[in-house]
C-alpha cells in the first residue's frame, strides 16, 4: 500500500513538472535562436518551426529598422527577395491547372511576344523550363530585353546550351512568372495573387508595400552592416509610381524578388504545399499539383526538361541534410536572408528570416537557416 502511495505521488509530481519541462525545452530553442541572431549581428528577423501542421516554435527578433521602438514579430512583412519565386510559382501553377495549359507550352504562346534563344530558334522555351531554371535564359539583373530584336550577341541567352538541356539560375526566369500570370489571368499579378492565394490563406502580402492590407508592421530594407538601404516611409511613397495593371511585356520583373510578406504568411504557403495544396480546409492547388511542383522535371514523361536541375517548378530540392530532402526556396538581397523550406519525411517546416546582417551560405542556404533547421530536428522529436 505504501509503495502504491509513493507511486501515485511520483506520478502527480511528474504531471506537475510537465509544463515546466516543456517550457525548459522551449527556452532551449529560444536561447539557441537568439544566440544565432546575436552571433551574426542581425538587426531583425523571425523564425517559425512547425511539424505536421502545428507550429512548435515562433519568434520575432530585434527591430524592424532604425527605430528601436518597433520590434519584429512573425507578422512583420519583409521584402522577401527570391522566396518571391516560390510563392509566385504557386499562382502560376494554379492558373496552368485551371486553364488546362501544359507546363510544356512555349512561353511565347502565352505572352504573345517571342521568348526565343537566338542560337536555338527551333527549340521552344517552355513554362516548365522557366520554372526549373533550364530555359537557357542566363543569369542577369536586367529584366526588359527587346525580345523581337534578340540576336546572337545577346547576353540574355546561353550560346552553347539549348533550352531544356542545362541548368542556370536566372532572375529573369522568376520575372517571367508574373508576366505569364498576367497574360493567363487578364489581371495584374498583385490582384490575381491577392484574390487566389493571399486572401484565401489569410496572408498579408503584396508586390508593393503600399498594396498590403496592413502596412503598420513593415520592416525597413537594410544593408549587411545594419544601415538602412530603404526606409519604409520612402517605399510606401513610391506607390503612385507603381502600375497595378495587367501588362505582361512591362511586368517581367515583379515576381523575381519584389514580394512583401511575413514569416507567418510564408509558413501558410509552405503548409499548403506540404498538405497537397490545401491549408486549414482551403484548397489553393488541385490535388497532385504540389507534388508536381516538387518533382524532378526531367523524369516526367514527355517533359521539355532533359537535364538535372536542383529545382522542380520554382521549388528547390535541398539534399544532404538531416531528416531527408527539404523543399522550398531561399532569398538574399542587400542585408536580408530568407529561407523557407518543408521536409516531407519529417513533417517539418522552417521559415528563417534575418535582416541587416552578413551571413554566408552553407549547404546552399544562409548559415543562420542551416543551423536552425538542423536544430529543429532535435527540437521536434
Amino acid at each position: 500500500m505504501t509503495r502504491m502511495k509513493n507511486l501515485v505521488c511520483l506520478l502527480l509530481c511528474l504531471c506537475m513538472m510537465a509544463p515546466a519541462l516543456a517550457l525548459a525545452e522551449g527556452d532551449g530553442m529560444d536561447a539557441y535562436v537568439k544566440s544565432a541572431f546575436r552571433k551574426r549581428g542581425t538587426v531583425g528577423g523571425a523564425v517559425i518551426i512547425a511539424k505536421d501542421g502545428e507550429i512548435l516554435y515562433s519568434t520575432g527578433w530585434g527591430r524592424r529598422g532604425e527605430s528601436r521602438k518597433n520590434p519584429v514579430t512573425v507578422d512583420t512583412c519583409f521584402r522577401i527577395a527570391s522566396v518571391t519565386k516560390l510563392v509566385s510559382g504557386v499562382g502560376l501553377m494554379k492558373l496552368l491547372k485551371e486553364k488546362n495549359v501544359s507546363p510544356d507550352t512555349p512561353v511565347s504562346e502565352i505572352l504573345g511576344f517571342p521568348v526565343v534563344n537566338p542560337w536555338y530558334k527551333d527549340t521552344p522555351v517552355t513554362v516548365r523550363q522557366v520554372m526549373s531554371h533550364t530555359s537557357s535564359i542566363r543569369a542577369t539583373m536586367s529584366y526588359f530585353p527587346t525580345w523581337e530584336k534578340m540576336g546572337r550577341g545577346t547576353p540574355y541567352f546561353a550560346e552553347k546550351t539549348a533550352p531544356g538541356e542545362g541548368y542556370e539560375y536566372s532572375n529573369l526566369n522568376g520575372g517571367l512568372l508574373g508576366a505569364m500570370i498576367e497574360a493567363l489571368s487578364g489581371q495584374s499579378v498583385n490582384s490575381y495573387m491577392q484574390e487566389n492565394v493571399f486572401d484565401p490563406l489569410g496572408v498579408n502580402a503584396a508586390y508593393h508595400p503600399g498594396l498590403l492590407r496592413d502596412t503598420s508592421d513593415l520592416a525597413d530594407r537594410l544593408n549587411a552592416d545594419g544601415s538602412v538601404y530603404q526606409h519604409v516611409t520612402y517605399a510606401l511613397s513610391t506607390l503612385k509610381k507603381y502600375s497595378d495593371t495587367c501588362d505582361p511585356r512591362q511586368h517581367t520583373n515583379r515576381t523575381a524578388g519584389g514580394l512583401y510578406i511575413s514569416a507567418q504568411g510564408i509558413y501558410r504557403v509552405l503548409a499548403m504545399l506540404q498538405n497537397d495544396g490545401e491549408w486549414n480546409g482551403v484548397r489553393i492547388l488541385p490535388e497532385g499539383a504540389a507534388a508536381e511542383m516538387m518533382a524532378d522535371q526531367s523524369l516526367i514523361p514527355g517533359s521539355s526538361v532533359h537535364c538535372k536541375s536542383p529545382y522542380g517548378l520554382n521549388v528547390i530540392h535541398l539534399n544532404g541534410m538531416t531528416g531527408g530532402t527539404w523543399y522550398g526556396h531561399q532569398g538574399r538581397v542587400n542585408g536580408l536572408t530568407a529561407d523557407a523550406f518543408f521536409q516531407p519525411d519529417t513533417g517539418l517546416i522552417a521559415v528563417v528570416i534575418g535582416n541587416g546582417h552578413r551571413d554566408p551560405n552553407h549547404h546552399g542556404i544562409a548559415t543562420l537557416a542551416y543551423d536552425i533547421m538542423e536544430k529543429a530536428q532535435m527540437y521536434a522529436q
